[in-house]
């Protein structure tokens, strides 16, 4: 049993179609997606296409992210504050591209899921965590060792941390897919695992696969929104280029400089200057 399981793809439709391709090849008998289709990159209408023809033509299993919770909320609040700057403008630019069918989509499927087949282990997998799709589940997480402690069965595949990785906790294991769409380290290259399954367990096999990344950034030019994320897509096409991503720790130090240059900071008006100056702080201009 092949199991190809991708996570994070964050409307990267050229490194999904790399992916995927790579894992036909390598005669996968079903597919596992984690959630954050969207978001960040440009033309999210492409990646959600490639998700649709997924679901209709192979056997698939999905589950949500937490950016699609981000857009199913902003739904039930259109009164939330999203505007085009580089806090908010990528969510704002990727609701307004997402159509009903995507709303369906999103609200259809859970957070987390169970993987049963007759003759396999049973394992779990989720985005962020069994409870919560912005949960990390990272070392850093005090939560974890109690989280991997009470699983009903012995492996967990969770995204959301963007890093490939595989750890024990006593008699458990954690398996992260790594991100195909905004990958940490390896260059920047793509990446998604493939679970191979007997009946004595699940053993990952990691690939990093290169993909046209020239493609992407050309495409953050031609939607409209290097003008609509400003210094947000700068980071990102950072991040694509190297697999050093600096998006929270930006906005981390834009918040904390607009606190002590304007006295407080509401999200999302965070003034460009502060996150021009953060920004810098990290090489990026």
């Amino acid at each position: 049993m092949k199991l190809a399981v991708m996570a994070d793809i964050h409307s990267n439709h050229y490194a999904l179609e790399t992916c995927i391709k790579h894992a036909l090849n390598k005669n996968v008998d079903e597919f596992l997606f984690l959630g954050d289709y969207i978001s960040d990159c440009p033309y999210p209408q492409k990646t959600m296409r490639i998700i649709y023809e997924m679901k209709k033509n192979y056997q698939c299993h999905f589950i949500r992210g937490n950016r699609e919770d981000y857009m199913l909320n902003h739904k039930k609040n259109p009164k939330e504050r999203w505007i085009y700057c580089s806090a908010s403008g990528s969510l704002l630019y990727t609701y307004e591209n997402l159509i009903e069918e995507d709303f369906i989509f999103y609200q259809n499927v859970d957070i987390q899921g169970i993987y049963e087949k007759d003759d396999y282990p049973a394992f779990r997998y989720c985005h962020g965590s069994i409870t919560s799709s912005k949960e990390l589940l990272i070392p850093e997480n005090e939560n974890l060792p109690s989280i991997m402690n009470s699983l009903d069965v012995d492996l967990l595949v969770s995204g959301h941390t963007h890093i490939q990785s595989s750890e024990i906790y006593g008699k458990k294991k954690l398996i992260h897919p790594g991100s195909v769409g905004i990958p940490w380290y390896h260059g920047g290259k793509s990446q998604y695992m493939i679970l191979h399954g007997t009946k004595n367990g699940w053993e990952e096999e990691f690939f990093q696969l290169e993909y046209d990344v020239n493609a992407v950034k050309k495409e953050f030019e031609t939607s409209g929104l290097n003008g609509k994320s400003f210094y947000w897509a700068k980071l990102n096409q950072h991040a694509l280029s190297t697999g050093d991503d600096f998006t929270t720790p930006c906005l981390m130090l834009a918040m904390k400089m607009c606190e002590e240059g304007e006295g407080s900071v509401n999200w999302p008006d965070i003034p460009e200057k502060y996150w021009k100056a953060a920004a810098e702080t990290f090489g990026i201009r």
